[in-house]
């Protein structure tokens, strides 16, 4: 999926079903999370993503009640669920590793739990039926876990979380034990299969793409705290800071030096790039006019929004774009896009993803030849240090 096309509309969902107040999480003298606020809506597909050892896990966990955070509450329906326990919730999480009992049939796997719970006999055929017709396993439910595939085992996990009828369901990196081909036909069951059922997902997962691609709203978490909330579009046009714009996607920063402004007008002095007239009105949060300090603030392009031509041809118009002469380095030729390196002696080389017209023009061209890189300034953000 392109990411900055949302799967859903904004505002589809309004209804909140899960409140995380001011969450925070010591091991120790180690905080794994701290003041984490965020309104999780009914029905929606949910993102907690950034790097290892973010605390997106730990999150997780203080969800399904695994783990009791040391500050802050958790609301379900509206009900204080921070110190229930796991049992008592009700919210089902579906394990990185599926956990499927080897010696049980899919039938049994996806009963198991409501036979725990003592429910009778008839509405436990009627339920395991259901959730396996919603997972399109119905016609395994007598197979043993060794005669499944990987995305069938995740099915039949995820048919052992929806039996119980949650209002809630976790996904611990669900796609992350299958192969490329598979993962990305198992995120297309999996968004068909939530707006099916209506649950509400929360999937924590450190693959952007994956996020991107399936999520309603992502929450990017770092060294424990909450950096951005938003639509996958959101995320990945309008960054809060360079941390962020970083993490989702591929991204070109340069650092400023100093900033104005003056009559509406944003101007930066930017390293290797001069001085810039930004297409901006105000100055983003976070960013004061003056001298830069130790941790600038940055000017930042996406490798998409860049263009590359020989030296030769007519450059663009001065007054829409910055533009800086370099070098053809290495093509990566992608499928549909190639990636193209330009280099610029000691200083900071530059990526662009270029269309098949593009590439015609410079494929064959030697290593070294003189190319003349451009970017609109539409296409500049200017954002706080990560």
């Amino acid at each position: 999926m392109d990411p900055t096309v949302d799967k859903l509309p904004e505002n589809t969902h309004s209804k909140t079903i899960l409140s995380l107040n001011a969450i925070g999480k010591r091991f120790g003298k180690v905080t794994a999370l701290e003041d984490v606020s965020v309104d999780i809506k009914e029905g929606e597909i949910f993102a907690l993503l950034g790097p290892s050892g973010c605390g997106k896990s730990t999150l997780l966990r203080i969800i399904s009640g695994f783990e009791t955070p040391s500050s802050g509450e958790l609301l379900l329906d509206g009900q204080d669920m921070t110190r229930t326990a796991p049992n008592q919730r009700p919210v089902n999480m579906v394990f990185q590793s599926y956990a499927v009992f080897p010696h049980m049939s899919v039938a049994d796997n996806v009963a198991y739990g409501l036979k725990m719970e003592k429910t009778p006999k008839d509405e436990i055929t009627d339920r395991v039926n259901q959730a396996l017709t919603q997972v399109h396993l119905q016609d395994f439910k007598d197979r043993m876990p060794d005669q499944l595939s990987g995305g069938q085992k995740q099915r039949v996990a995820l048919a052992r979380a929806l039996v119980k009828q949650p209002r809630v369901l976790l996904l611990d990196e669900p796609l992350s034990a299958l192969d490329a081909k598979l993962r990305d036909a198992m995120r297309l069951e999996l968004v068909k299969l939530q707006e099916s059922v209506g649950v509400t997902f929360i999937i924590v997962t450190h693959d952007q793409s994956e996020a991107l691609a399936m999520a309603d709203r992502v929450a990017v978490l770092e060294s424990g705290r909450l950096r951005q909330v938003d639509t996958p579009s959101a995320l990945y046009q309008k960054p809060v800071d360079a941390f962020v714009a970083d993490f989702i996607g591929r991204v070109h920063t340069f650092n400023t030096q100093h900033i104005s402004l003056d009559n509406g007008s944003v101007t930066a002095l930017v390293d290797e790039l001069d001085s810039i007239t930004l297409p901006l009105t105000e100055l983003p949060d976070g960013i004061q006019a003056g001298p830069q300090p130790e941790s600038p603030a940055v000017i930042a392009f996406r490798p998409e929004c860049v263009s590359v031509q020989l030296a030769t041809a007519t450059p663009p118009a001065p007054d829409a774009h910055i533009q800086f002469n370099g070098f053809l380095g290495d093509i990566a030729f992608q499928g549909q896009h190639s990636i193209v390196e330009v280099t610029r002696g000691d200083q900071q080389s530059v990526t662009a993803v270029v269309n098949h017209q593009e590439l015609h023009t410079l494929q064959g061209q030697p290593l070294g030849t003189p190319v003349l890189a451009s970017c609109a300034y539409s296409d500049l953000m200017l954002l706080p240090p990560a």
